[in-house]
Order: C-alpha cells, then structure tokens, then sequence
C-alpha cells in the first residue's frame, strides 16, 4: 500500500510526521468524510489548510530535508535565515522562476488526493491538481496576512544611523571696537592639531602677515574703509602651544575683525584670560570683556614701554596710570577695592586703553563745513507739490508732515546739523544760502556767514532765511570756495553739503561759457538765463536743455572744490526732485565730482535721517583722521602682546556635540539680524559683534516679545571718547529662545546721536547638541564618496563607509546636495550633515575627519516596508 510522504524536518522533533502516523491521519479522515454532512467537512478541511500554512510560514529552508532546497542554499540563492514561505514569496516577488519549482516541489512531495495550490494575493504561485480551480464544486482556503512584500519592490530593507564620534574644537580672538596704531600682533594659544586658521577683519591698510616670525603674506586692503574682508591664513607655521601673529604696514589699525582657528582637541576649556593685542605704534585701544559667569577674582598684567602716561579704563574707573618701561601685574586686591565684581560680571564692559596725550589730541575735531541752502521762490512750496505750504516751528508736532514748507524743515535740520558738527570741539560750520532777485535782470545772490564754532548765532542767522527768486547752485559752491580758501588750511579737513529743490537757472561765469567763478556777492552776483534761452526752472524745464548751462557750472563748481580745495561735497534733493530729469542730473554730477554723495526725498522723515547721516559721517571721517595723523607727533610706544586680563569664576562642563557658527550678516541699514538656535540644542554662548568704524557700538537688543535692551554705553558716561568701544557684545543665555532669535545694533558718537550699524553685523553663537543622522527603511545600504563642505569653505572627500570602493558621489556643499535616498548609509550621513548645517546654507558649522566620522548599518527584515498583502493556500474538489 502506497502511503503519502510529509515534509521531512531535520532536528525539530515537535513537527515530525511519521509514515504510519500520517496514514492514520489520511484513514480518519476519510471515513469523517463518509459519515459527517458537508459542514463538517469543510471545518475539517480548514484544519488542514491552517496546519499546512502554519508549517510553512514556521519551518526555516534549512530545517527542511529537500534536495531542491539543499541546491537553492548551496547555490546562495535562498537563505537560510528565511521560512518556507518566505522564500516562496521573495521569489516571487523579485519575478524569479524559483518561486514557482520551490512550490511545486513541495507540494508535489505532500501527494495529497484533493487539488492544492499557493496564492499570492489574486495571483496563482503554483499548484499541485488533476482538476482545474475553475471546475471545482468546493473550495476550502486558509489565508495569512504578509506585511512588506510587493511584487516587483525589494523584500529586504536597510537602515543606519550615522553619529561623530568627536568633532574639531574652535577658537575666537577678537580685536576691540578701534585697536591701533601701528605694527600689531596677536597671542593665540592652543593644544592639538591646527586644521585652519581665518581672519576677518575691518583694516585700513595693506599689510604683511607674519606668524611666529615667519612671513607668510601680502594682504591688500580690498574692502571700504568700515567694511570687513576675509582672509585665509596659512597654517604651516602654527604650532601647539603659544603663537603669535604680527600685521606689519604703516600706521595700521583694526576696526573690528577676529581671527578663528579649528583645532583638533575637543576638551572643551571656558577661556579665564584675554590677551590684549600687541602694538608697535600709539597703544591706542577701544575693546570690551565679558565673563559668562560669577566673577570672583580678577589680574591684569601689562607689559608695555610708553613714554606718555598710559590709563586703563574698565567700564567708566580708571583702574591703571603709568608710564616707562614696565610689567606691571594689577593685583585682585587692588581690583576688587575699585571694581564691583557683581556688576561686571555677565555683562558686556567696555575697555579703554591708551595714553592721556593722546586722550586730549583726538578730543578735537578739524572739520570746517559749508552749508549750503537753497533760499528760491519755490522754497515756500509744501513737501511733496508746488502747492503753497504751511509755516512751522521745529518743536511743532506737525513739522514733518508733507503740507509743511520746505523752507520750514530746511531750518531746522540745518540747526540740526550745525549742533551735531558743533558738538565736537574744534569743528567749524559756515553758512551759504542763495537765492535770485525778484526784478529784471533776476541776479544770483548769497547770504553767508564766515566759519565758525558759535551754534547759537548760526541758528539764528537760519532762522532769518526767506524765499525768493532764482536758483544759482554755483553762486554758493563759488562762494564756499572762497570760505575755504580764505579761513581754512590744509591741515583741516572741508566738506560742502549742497541742498536744493530744482533746476538751475543761474550760471557763474564771466563772459561766456558754462565755467565761472561768480560767488553771489555783491558785485559778483550770479546771471540769470530766463531772458536768453528760456530757462525759468519751472517743470517744463525737467526734460529739455534749456538750463544746461546752469547745471555745467554748478557741477564744474563742484570739481574745483574737491580739486583745489580737496573739499568732499554732498549734494540733497529737498522734494519732489525724483520727478524732474534736469535737478537730478544737476545734483547727482555735483556729488559725483565733489567725490561725496547723493540723496534725494520728499518724505521729511527720510530727509531728517539723510542729513544726520551726513553729518555722522562727517564726525566719523573727522575722527578717523585724527586718529591716522596721532603717529606722526607722538613717539613710538610698545604693548606687548603678553599682556592680559585674567578673570577667576565657576565653569561649567558641557557634555555633547560642541558647535560654533556665524548667522548671515544683518545686511541692512537698520541693522537688525537673526540667528535661529535648533529645538534639539542648548546654547553654550552667543556673541552679537558690531563694525562701528569710527563711532562706538552703543546699544544692543534682543527681540523676546518686546526689545529687551542687553547692553548701553550710555550707562558708563556720556562722552564716548572715553569709553571703550564693544566690538563683542554677550547676549545672555537666558534671553534666547529656541528657533529664531532677533537682534538690533546701533552705534553711535554720543547719546544723542545714536543710529543704525554696519551691514556687516553678525551673531557668532555656540550650542551642545546631539550628532545624529537616521535613515529611513530603504533598499540598499551601500555608502559614497562623500565631498563636503565646511563652514569656512574648506572641503573635504571621504568614503563612508571607511571600505566604500565604488564609484557613487554624494554632494554636501553650497552649489549642490546630492545623494541616494534609497541607500541607507546616505541617508544617514545626509541626515547627519543637515543637523550639523545650522544656517542651512550647505556648509557643515562644524569640522570633522573620515575617522570621526562612525556608520551602524541594519538590515531589516520582516518589514521593510509599508505594503500588506494577502497569501492563500486553496484546497478544492
């Protein structure tokens, strides 16, 4: 008698079937069959699908003694890792012919007398029958669900996370507000491996760069005067340890600026020393400090040669006066007996250093300004039309509104200006105002008012301007000319401020030609042009040629000021000016030859802010030039750049990734930047730092609900001269928020004249985070070859992982991102490199190696993927 064979299981005992046992089974079966109606049969017969399905979807392919299955393994094409059904099903899956002789084979070897067959979802795997499915009278099915199995999709996923295992430390060293003048030089100390070193700094010269004695470049001065450039340092000559770094040119100094070095140890150290920066020159100072924490105890050691008495200013007392050759340690106790450490502690404090000689000679200012108004008829016109305006008052509530005169606003910001120019000791303001007769021939006149430092009579001569008449530009640039040449000299520095809201009709010259030298004086008076070629200044003169002449003199007066008397020359347009082609041609060449600027408005807010900028950088260019003209008269005197300020206070270990990066620039003239601190991080310290030129940084806020105001110089004195000058300015922790963070910059050269910063102006912050980089489930788990770039625009090529040898580029950079989502490893990494790209512009904020970077990479099984689908094992008759 032939018996049906089972399924021969090697080593699990619980499953093996038995010849005798099975025909037994079959015996039973067939008599229930006979006797027991059809409902009972088909429970029966469910049973049997059930316990066939459990067995397949249980036993493993290496637990089954099958000679086809020996072959699949031996050939590598089944695993042994995987169930019967399993394997079926990732054949069938990936379309190979396997799926359908594996099942064959199995059900072959069962022999069973009724028809059987394997389905995967709606789709015939393969059968064992006499009788087609479709002719059957009865069908019994067992089903099991199967999840991340599809047909024609990868049965296997993978996944990897990928994590520095240690990342590159950084390091600041920033220069003061104003660090002059002079050779300088820079202590910087570190231990480990140097990576890279950069230098952003706002100086006025080229210079040569050396470090530790060793030349290594030219740098030329490539930026404006206020404006920072960037500069790659070679780091050839850079040793653990002590460094120093010498900027040798003439005369030079540093308006703000850092340099930043990344190095590979990652020991975190709260630095406890600020090192003053060497000067070979006039030791001339303006820096701030702050201490992140309590201080309880402070030194300072100066080492210095000065034959002028030096001071030390910390905040608003004067800590330090000495001169000759000296180290001079200042000891806690005599700090602590003038100094309130509470009150400097978690807080921005300005610093002075410098020499009282000096301290008294940049006090004065030496800029003599001409001001020039236009007094014609269509002065007593409103702000935005030739309408007639309103008389006002400058303390009148409504003066800038557009209904008022421009006579009006014109007043009071000349007064304006004559107090801001005045209230540096030593600067000189004159007067030039022109306007035209009202009777035949219609001469160009002038009111003037010789150079002096008097406000309060110059506001009263203002106060005196009337409309009238013609508009001759050239009568008072001829005019300011001569109160230059006559009462100024070369030793002082001359500006002209040109204001008028029109055309020219007026020209200058003696006989003939558009070049004369007519000052409006008596005797001298400027000739009208109506009579001769029609040029009124009326609007139909804005887009015809008529007033050529007029506006040739105005712009040939303008060149022979800033020629002969080396004169800067600004030029306003007071109104509706944008709309007439011929009043902006005028003043725009004026500005143009007179190498000054051009500004034009009819909003009286815009005008108010065109001429205290102005009249700002009038102060600031006389300053600079005080300053630049101190090394001619003083002798040399030396800083050492050993000196330094020692701070003792309570740190703090951070325990994680340490990451320092730069927001963008702010960008703007109102100078308020953001800078955005990930959910998943704490800050460590953030530092707003601040190109103020020639003026001082003086109030710094941070946008939490309301401006919360974290630092003013006004708080120390009122005269800035004698206060340091923050170019670093801490931001406490506790007013952060994660996500976005907002912040404003002003600078100013007294209270009173306080306004937006530099363009420049950025957030340099540092957070602890997590380093961690998840892929999704995918269907591959190779790696590439990794080019990344970092924050400082350095690259780097890697493999990940370490033994990746194909031929696969990913991308990190500011150009490009590329990589493959569907492998693993990339994910990972691309994951990892975004956490680490904290501004998002495709650079990593902190530097790493190959070996710093780890890959753990998983294969998953069971679930790779989303998909459901349905197996069946169909019995019928």
């Amino acid at each position: 008698m032939c018996g049906i064979k089972m399924l021969k299981i090697k080593g699990k005992k619980a499953y093996y079937y038995t010849l005798d046992a099975f025909i037994a089974l079959v015996v039973i079966l067939a008599v229930i069959l006979v006797i027991k109606p059809v409902t009972k049969q088909e429970t029966i017969q469910v049973e049997i699908q059930n316990d066939l399905l459990s067995i397949l979807s249980t036993l493993k392919t290496n637990e089954i003694n099958n000679s086809y299955v020996s072959q699949l393994l031996a050939e590598n094409k089944a695993s042994g890792n995987l169930t019967i059904l399993e394997q079926i099903i990732e054949f069938y899956a990936k379309g190979m012919p396997e799926a359908e002789t594996l099942t064959e084979n199995i059900l072959s070897e069962l022999s069973p007398e009724n028809n059987i067959g394997i389905w995967f979802d709606d789709e015939l795997i393969a059968s064992y029958n006499t009788t087609p499915i479709e002719q059957a009278e009865q069908i019994w099915i067992s089903r099991q669900i199967i999840s991340g199995i599809e047909k024609g999709e990868n049965v296997r996923g993978f996944s990897a996370r990928a994590f520095l295992e240690r990342a590159s430390n950084v390091k600041y060293f920033y220069f003061g507000g104003y660090v002059g003048d002079g050779n300088l030089s820079v202590r910087i100390d570190y231990e480990g491996n140097i990576k890279s070193a950069l230098m952003e700094i706002a100086i006025n010269k080229d210079f040569d760069l050396y470090v530790n004695e060793n030349f290594e470049a030219h740098y030329e001065k490539i930026t404006p005067l206020y404006s920072p450039q960037k500069c790659t340092i070679p780091i050839t000559n850079f040793h653990s340890g002590e460094n120093i770094l010498e900027l040798r040119g003439e005369n030079l100094y540093i308006a703000g600026g850092y340099i930043k070095i990344n190095f590979d140890d990652t020991t975190p150290a709260q630095e406890k020393k600020k090192f003053f920066p060497g000067i070979e020159g006039i030791i001339n100072i303006y820096d701030s400090f702050y201490s992140p924490f309590d201080i309880t105890g402070m030194e300072i050691f100066l080492h210095y040669y000065s034959p002028y008495k030096l001071f030390l200013t910390i905040g608003n007392t004067t800590v330090y006066e000495g001169s000759g050759d000296k180290q001079e340690t200042i000891t806690n106790t005599q700090l602590s007996s003038l100094l309130n450490y509470q009150e400097i502690s978690k807080k921005t404090i300005p610093i002075r250093l410098g020499l009282y000689e000096i301290q008294e000679k940049i006090k004065q200012g030496n800029a003599d300004v001409v001001l020039i108004t236009d007094l014609s008829g269509s002065m007593d016109s409103r702000m935005d039309s030739d309408r007639s305006g309103v008389s006002r008052e400058c303390d009148d509530p409504r003066l800038y509104n557009s209904d008022t005169k421009r006579i009006s606003l014109a007043k009071c910001l000349d007064k304006m200006v004559v107090d801001m120019i005045l209230n540096i000791s030593g600067n000189r303001v004159a007067l030039s105002a022109f306007y035209g007769d009202t009777t035949n021939p219609y001469k160009g006149r002038v009111y003037q008012e010789g150079l002096t430092n008097n406000s309060a009579y110059l506001k009263q001569k203002i106060d005196e301007y009337t409309p009238r008449g013609g508009t001759c530009i050239c009568c008072s640039e001829n005019n300011a000319y001569n109160i230059l040449n006559e009462q100024s000299n070369d030793s002082r520095q001359k500006f002209v401020i040109v204001m008028s809201d029109g055309i020219p009709t007026h020209t200058c010259q003696a006989a003939s030609g558009c070049e004369g030298t007519r000052d409006g004086t008596p005797g001298n008076e400027g000739l009208w042009l109506g009579w001769g070629v029609g040029c009124y200044g009326g609007v139909d003169d804005c887009d015809v040629n008529d007033c050529w002449c007029a506006s040739q003199n105005a712009n040939w007066s303008s060149c022979r000021l800033r020629n002969e008397m080396n004169a800067k020359v600004y030029a306003i347009g007071f109104g509706p000016v944008s709309d007439c082609d011929m009043a902006n041609k005028t003043l725009q060449n004026i500005a143009n030859c007179g190498k000054g600027k051009y500004y034009a408005s009819q909003n009286p807010n815009i005008l108010q802010d065109i001429y205290t900028n102005i009249a700002q950088e009038i102060l600031e260019l006389g300053f600079i030039e005080q300053v630049a003209n101190i090394s001619g008269i003083f002798n040399e005197t030396i800083l050492y750049p050993d000196s330094y300020m020692h701070f003792d206070y309570e740190t703090e270990t951070p325990y994680g990734l340490i990451i320092t990066t730069e927001s963008e620039e702010f960008g703007n003239d109102i100078s308020i930047g953001n800078f955005s601190v990930p959910q998943d991080s704490e800050v460590i310290e953030a530092i707003a730092v601040s190109y103020s030129g020639p003026r001082w940084t003086d109030r710094v806020s941070i946008l939490n609900e309301t401006w919360q105001e974290i630092f003013d110089l006004s708080s120390y004195g009122g005269d800035y001269l004698e206060l340091g000058d923050p170019y670093f300015i801490y931001i406490p922790k506790e007013k952060i928020k994660k996500g976005e963070n907002e912040v404003k910059i002003t600078t100013g050269v007294s209270p009173a004249n306080s306004s937006g910063g530099s363009h420049s102006n950025k957030i340099i912050y540092t957070i602890i985070k997590q380093a961690l980089g998840y892929s999704p489930i995918v269907a591959s788990s190779q790696g590439c070859t990794w080019n990344i770039e970092f924050y400082d625009f350095t690259n780097i090529t890697i493999n990940v992982p370490q033994n990746y040898s194909g031929d696969n580029a990913c991308y990190f950079t500011s150009e490009k991102i590329v990589y493959n989502e569907n492998d693993a490893i990339s994910n990972a990494v691309y994951d990892l490199l975004t956490n680490l790209d904290l501004n998002s512009d495709g650079r990593v904020d902190s530097k790493f190696s190959e070996q710093d970077l780890q890959i753990s990479s998983s294969e998953i099984t069971g679930i790779p993927y989303t998909y459901s689908n349905e197996v069946q094992v169909r019995v019928w008759r």
